[in-house]
């Protein structure tokens, strides 16, 4: 699965308080589920990362960059 995002990469480097990791979990769990009735054993699938930093999914580690930019202040630019 080359070529897809992974908690490796930069994006991820982003210092974050607790209350804005917790903030940005409610988010994540609220947009997966605003899909459809979702067993947890589905939801645990997808969230699962391979030794590598990649995703089982790779859409999960892109919804949980949307939903930490829903959530978070942007970054000034450096």
């Amino acid at each position: 699965m080359a070529g897809y995002k992974s908690v490796n990469d930069s994006e991820f480097g982003r210092l974050v308080a607790l209350r804005d990791a917790y903030r940005i979990m409610e988010r994540f769990l609220a947009d997966f589920y605003a899909r459809g009735n979702v067993p947890v054993l589905d939801l645990l699938s997808y969230l699962g990362l391979r030794p590598d930093g990649e995703s089982s999914d790779p859409a999960a580690v892109y919804d949980f960059l949307k939903a930490a930019e829903a959530v978070l202040p942007r970054e000034p630019d450096s």
